[in-house]
């Protein structure tokens, strides 16, 4: 079980309240088109310079896709654009296909490149080849701890272990089962590192993370030419992060806020870079705009990084009965986990960039956790956090329409 680091947020009461997945059933297509419960603005949207985007279309990351990271990170693509046939299915029509295969358990982050799903499933990585072959462990990722969070850029995966320090990485393209060990947090006297929900991200040659414990942000070369992280920040309660070629983004959990520093040179004070609705956790920067979810409110926000530091941001939805979990981003629309909704089931969801025309795409048992998407397909697992289950990875075509 991975929940013990004190979260005061929806998601975990909800887990705790829940049913339990022990068995996964009536995953169902999205049959309503109408707007969920939500508070919409129009303020705070627009675009910057970033290439960091969450949707697996961009040679080795580039300008194509990633998630929480920077040059193509969390979810580009490596080895040139893949070809996507048009997608068949309508929103509410489309079919959603569970991925076979054992996937170890406890699923947390995922990118996809352009063969692979690749998913850290507690004790290494799960590679899943997107042409139906045999899911896999990825050589040369297990025995390292329990694998948590994954960025992906320049050919190279890179991820984090709940309950350490240690960043590694490994070539995808070309391959390779020799790992590196990219950097360690310097433990704080008397204490153990534990990075717990703090994500990963990657920009150019760097590799970005926040830990937990101590509750801080990291830096360190990706190609491992130095043994410990340099501190980039610390907070009270790091979650996510982001990068892109000026500045390191962060959510501070408690505080409610985006926070943000200029890298190079690393500036010396944390800049408020906006209010948010909610408790904020993942982040992802795509065509310059940040955007991110909430615990407790369900919100989707998102701000451009040209935006004054006073303006609002854009709040695509706020649903306090359907805690948005995790995001992903596309050129045209943002899509997002719903980790359980008033009817005690999972979501997908999914609206324009700018707009707050939210759809559901698939509804099934609780516990939607993280997701990534590429040109033609949308991924998601299933971890409900206060159990100990077999990790399960769903895959829907991303609507016509």
């Amino acid at each position: 079980m991975h929940s013990k680091i004190a979260l005061p947020c929806a998601l975990l009461a909800l887990a705790a309240t829940g049913t339990g997945c022990n068995l996964i059933f009536g995953i169902e297509p999205g049959t309503e088109g109408a707007s969920s419960a939500s508070s919409t603005t129009t303020t705070g949207s627009g675009d910057g310079g970033s290439s960091q985007t969450t949707s697996g279309t961009g040679g080795d990351g580039g300008d194509g896709t990633g998630g929480d990271d920077g040059d193509g990170g969390d979810g580009g693509s490596a080895g040139g654009t893949p070809q996507c046939p048009p997608s068949s299915c309508a929103v509410g029509e489309c079919p959603v296909t569970q991925i076979p295969g054992e996937l170890g358990s406890n699923a947390k982050g995922m990118v996809v490149t352009r063969d692979l799903v690749l998913m850290a499933s507690n004790q290494a990585i799960v590679a899943i080849p997107k042409d139906g072959g045999a899911a896999r462990t990825l050589p040369g990722t297990l025995g390292f701890g329990d694998t948590a969070w994954v960025t992906y850029s320049g050919g190279q995966l890179s991820w984090t272990n709940w309950g350490n320090g240690d960043v590694l990485g490994i070539s995808i393209d070309p391959p390779s089962s020799s790992p590196i060990q990219i950097a360690k947090v310097p433990p704080p006297e008397g204490e153990h590192v534990v990075t717990g929900f703090g994500r990963i991200a990657s920009f150019g040659d760097s590799v970005y993370w926040a830990t937990q414990t101590p509750a801080a942000v990291w830096r360190a070369k990706a190609d491992g030419s130095q043994a410990l992280a340099e501190q980039v920040a610390s907070g009270e309660q790091v979650i996510g992060v982001a990068v892109d070629a000026t500045h390191v983004y962060w959510s501070e959990y408690f505080a409610r806020q985006i926070l943000r520093k200029t890298k190079d040179p690393l500036g010396e004070t944390a800049e408020v870079f906006a209010e948010t609705n909610g408790y904020p956790s993942a982040l992802v920067l795509a065509n310059g705009v940040v955007h991110w979810v909430t615990d407790g409110t369900g919100a989707v926000q998102s701000k451009a990084t040209s935006a004054a530091p006073s303006a609002p941001p854009f709040t695509t939805t706020v649903d306090a009965q359907a805690i948005a979990k995790s995001l992903a981003v596309d050129d045209e629309f943002v899509y997002w986990t719903v980790y359980m909704n008033s009817e005690g089931k999972g979501e997908v969801r999914r609206a324009h960039l700018g707009m707050g025309d939210t759809v559901t795409l698939a509804t099934g048992q609780p516990y939607f956790f993280e997701i990534a998407v590429d040109c033609g397909s949308i991924y998601w697992n299933v971890n409900n956090l206060e159990a100990e289950e077999e990790a399960v990875v769903f895959q829907m075509p991303k609507p016509s329409n």
